[in-house]
């Protein structure tokens, strides 16, 4: 494990060849992380989207048809999607605060 003063140590000799400052690089890490984030996202939405067509198709398709009792695939799905909504929705946020 990464202790703080080997992290700052790390930050000093990047910042001593870079022409960045330490703020500049946290944002760069900062940047990268999100948008690496939201592209695995983006990528598992869209198996989502191949699957179902639309996130209302799929809570469409539950709300006639329901969830078969020994197979929560499609439940599961919907949770998955939604929880992956709100989370490109929180990093959407971020990377627009950088």
């Amino acid at each position: 494990m990464t202790t703080s003063l080997e992290v700052q140590q790390l930050l000093d000799r990047a910042t001593a060849i870079l022409p960045l400052s330490d703020e500049d690089l946290i944002y760069k890490g900062i940047a990268a992380g999100v948008a690496e984030r939201m592209m695995a996202l983006r990528k598992a939405a869209s198996y989502l989207q191949e699957r179902y067509d639309s996130l209302e198709a799929l809570e469409q398709m539950i709300q006639t048809e329901g969830v078969k009792p020994d197979d929560h695939t499609c439940y599961t799905d919907l949770l998955e999607w939604r929880a992956i909504k709100h989370e490109i929705s929180q990093l959407q946020h971020i990377f627009e605060t950088l």
